[in-house]
């Protein structure tokens, strides 16, 4: 009930904040300018983006044997995006996801497998999508593929080291954690959940290609809707003369912005 409570106050606040904020700015003006079809589609490019990213943990679920609902996993996709615009680097975002996840039944090394999955397909098809867009736009240069290789490189070595750093069954807590009370019962929790994650990310080094095809599908597809807000604003016509504005550059600095350790990426998506 207090959860509940602190969420409505909370969205409340949003929409009183948003509604001063229009009056005093001349906001409402500046909304109209677009018509509600430009609206509406991105509206729609948005909902597809995350419902891409909802499937994805759909196809990584099915790949490792777990069953995880198309509503549900869009829910989790929904709490990280809110979880990571509140935190620095949006560090808060999977936590948001797994806490969403662990309520309806995924157990947690299930759902540590899931995040590296998410992020593995991620960071090896962001490469691929650069080089497609430098490719295809002739004003965006080569150079500005060293921001997007270099997330793909930071989260292929997390993800290493993470599944290098998972304890097996038989370890005993190094003296740090020991220092923090984990021991005993704890440990015991944390090494089963480290166990659940191992079978979990095996199920995914064996995927058979009809998974690693839709996997890649619906990662592709979710870099697409997401670049496709932009456009959908400005209209097809306006859309279609300045595509390296609309959807090259933005690919650059959605993906760059990670890489800066303070909240929202330290304006840079807006600088650009």
């Amino acid at each position: 009930m207090i959860r509940r409570l602190f969420v409505a106050l909370s969205l409340t606040g949003v929409a009183v904040a948003t509604v001063l904020v229009l009056r005093r700015s001349g906001g409402p003006e500046a909304l109209f300018v677009l018509s509600a079809g430009n609206h509406l589609a991105a509206l729609g490019a948005m909902s597809l983006e995350v419902v891409m990213r909802g499937a994805r943990f759909v196809i990584l679920g099915a790949a490792m044997g777990v069953s995880v609902p198309l509503l549900i996993a869009t829910m989790a996709q929904l709490a990280g995006d809110g979880g990571g615009a509140v935190t620095p680097s949006r560090s808060g975002s999977d936590p948001a996801k797994a806490l969403i996840l662990v309520r309806h039944g995924v157990r947690g090394g299930h759902i540590g497998a899931l995040l590296v999955g998410e992020v593995v397909a991620e960071a090896v098809l962001l490469p691929v999508c650069a080089l497609v867009l430098i490719l295809s736009l002739e004003s965006v240069s080569l150079t500005a593929m060293g921001a997007t290789l270099t997330w793909s490189v930071a989260a292929l070595t997390l993800v290493g080291v993470a599944v290098w750093l998972a304890p097996t069954r038989d370890s005993t807590a190094p003296r740090l954690l020991q220092r923090f009370g984990v021991t005993g019962p704890r440990w015991e929790r944390l090494v089963t959940i480290a166990a659940d994650f191992r079978q979990a990310a095996g199920g995914l080094r064996r995927m058979s290609q009809v998974h690693l095809a839709l996997l890649a599908a619906a990662t592709v597809g979710h870099i697409g809707a997401r670049l496709l807000v932009l456009p959908a604003l400005a209209g097809s016509a306006f859309a279609f003369d300045n595509l390296a504005e609309l959807v090259g550059w933005p690919f650059f600095l959605l993906y760059g912005a990670p890489l800066i350790p303070v909240p929202a990426g330290g304006g840079v998506i807006e600088a650009g």
